[in-house]
């Protein structure tokens, strides 16, 4: 079976990397959408500090086959008001 990567990364570095055997790209496709989700279940609390993710998809020869971006921020709604700030 063919093995992938699956490779985590903002904008500091590369955190996580894994390799899985699986029958073909279709199914590391797969795999890569549960990883986002267990990522976001595990590791919420690091989601919003560094706000951009990619999670790219990678066959044994490093060819990039799927990539995913997670962005989060804040709304206007949950932002401090500065304009009160020195009042």
């Amino acid at each position: 079976m063919p093995k992938y990567n699956i490779e985590t990364r903002n904008a500091s570095h590369v955190w996580d990397t894994f390799s899985i055997e699986l029958p073909d790209h279709t199914a590391a496709r797969g795999e890569a959408a549960k990883f986002v989700g267990n990522l976001l279940q595990e590791h919420a609390d690091k989601i919003w500090i560094d706000q951009e993710w990619q999670i790219d998809v990678t066959d044994e020869a490093g060819l990039i086959l799927y990539v995913m971006n997670l962005s989060v921020m804040q709304s206007a709604a949950t932002q401090p008001d500065e304009s009160n700030s020195g009042n």
